[in-house]
């Protein structure tokens, strides 16, 4: 395979890197697998993987497990039942330069090929740093213009880098990870027409699959295009219209500094579409300082960029998925009771009659954006009865790398999300098993910590 392109820069790069160089991430590569891993679990009951497990398990068994559940399946199709769990709740992280959510890809896809070829908890890591880079490279060459036109970020450029995380993980040479990242252009799919179906999240476990597919196929010699994502028919042409800017998708060099350090990942507060995060932000803020009840609300109304509100669908949702795709049901609900969490989208909890007496009061307005400035800021006013307007705005929302949730948290947040499965004992050792990764964890180790016992 001919040396010269971008496909191969990035193929070298992820061959070559130092694992010396991306293990001085690894506190945060162990922050991003907790947070992940939590998700997973949290995810792990709901109907949408309970449905794909069923679908995938006639196909046989195989060496990599179903988070919480124990079935052993093959390789990539745990990957798809975790994968969408870990992204059905939407309470996984987010990162900018993806345009979506990265670790609901990446930590199933790894986490099942690392059963089956028995990984260390380093390697694990490694995998992890390695993936967001990938993502960050093909994120920057097609980003904002890909997610504009309706592209499921999480879906399409994650299986490129899930397929760059998997040949690291598999230590394929540069020849065979440029295959495996070509085979992941082919597998790359999904937009967002599916936000609030079931399709969404299943989406991150379609490009967890991918990546393992992909590397599988290239480390036994199955070839693809020698340059994939630049140029005519290449990935970034074809996903956003238009060529990629001069070296935006080249690797770091030397000692610069790695995706998962800077821009970095934004964990999320909330179990909701990001796109609600910072007028929820604000409007908790307010409440919180001022203390009105649901009853004095004659109005909330909040800006926030249009790129954002487009996400935001369902009006009136009728399904706890819906529901977080519901700027509407998310103001409302966080109006009523000062938070938001996991059980306020299960069951009959969305129509409660609390939420539903505010729905009607919450407008939203979409801000036209400039491609290259900054987006606009994002503001929530509230309107009282008795004739006060109070206004909060924000431009980073909690659990971003400029205003990151406390380690205390991250551990509660990993505590809530798990309880829906482990007994306590059980998640003080899942909680183990993951921060023993740096040193003498495996994946085999931490998988085993994550099931349900009996």
């Amino acid at each position: 395979m001919s040396n010269e392109g971008v496909t191969y820069r990035i193929a070298s790069w992820i061959a070559d890197v130092p694992p010396a160089r991306t293990a001085r991430a690894s506190a945060l590569a162990v922050e991003a697998m907790q947070d992940a891993i939590g998700c997973i679990l949290a995810g792990s009951a709901e109907e949408t993987p309970r449905r794909v497990a069923a679908a995938v398990r006639r196909w046989g068994g195989g060496d990599a497990h179903v988070v919480g559940d124990g079935l052993a399946l093959p390789a990539p199709w745990a990957a798809l039942v975790n994968g969408a769990a870990a992204h059905v709740l939407d309470y996984d992280d987010t990162f900018g330069p993806l345009s979506g959510h990265a670790t609901a890809v990446l930590v199933p896809a790894i986490l099942a090929l690392g059963e089956e070829v028995e990984a260390s908890g380093p390697a694990l890591l490694d995998a992890l740093v390695v993936g967001l880079e990938v993502m960050a490279c093909v994120g920057r060459g097609v980003n904002p213009r890909h997610y504009a036109l309706g592209w499921h970020a999480t879906s399409t450029i994650g299986a490129v880098g899930a397929a760059g995380a998997c040949a690291r993980l598999l230590k394929l040479d540069a020849p065979r990870t440029a295959d495996a990242l070509s085979l992941g252009v082919s597998m790359a799919a999904g937009t967002r027409m599916q936000l609030g179906a079931m399709a969404k999240s299943v989406h991150a476990g379609l490009a967890a699959k991918a990546g393992i597919l992909a590397a599988t196929l290239a480390a036994e010699g199955v070839g693809g295009a020698r340059e994939a994502l630049a140029g005519p028919w290449r990935f970034a042409e074809i996903f956003a219209g238009r060529p990629a800017p001069e070296g935006a998708m080249d690797p770091p060099s030397g000692d610069a500094a790695l995706a998962i350090e800077s821009p970095g990942l934004s964990l999320k507060a909330y179990p909701t579409c990001a796109a609600t995060h910072l007028s929820l932000d604000a409007l908790l803020a307010l409440k919180a300082r001022v203390g009105f009840a649901a009853e004095e609300v004659e109005a909330i109304e909040t800006e926030l960029p249009m790129v954002l509100r487009r996400n935001l669908m369902h009006e009136n949702p009728e399904t706890g998925m819906q529901a977080r795709f519901s700027m509407q049901y998310c103001l409302a609900t966080a109006a009523a009771q000062g938070a938001l969490g996991v059980a306020d989208f299960e069951g009959e909890a969305i129509h409660r009659a609390a939420s539903r007496a505010v729905m009607p009061r919450v407008a939203m307005r979409g801000l036209e954006e400039t491609e290259g400035a900054p987006p606009p800021s994002t503001s929530v006013t509230v309107r009282l009865r008795d004739g006060r307007v109070l206004t909060e705005a924000r431009t980073e929302r909690r659990g971003s790398p400029a205003l990151p949730l406390s380690a205390a948290e991250q551990a509660g947040k990993f505590r809530d999300c798990a309880a829906t499965v482990l007994a306590p004992a059980a998640i003080d050792a899942a909680l183990d098993a993951i921060a023993a990764l740096p040193q003498d964890g495996d994946a085999r180790t931490l998988v085993r910590a994550l099931q349900r016992a009996g």
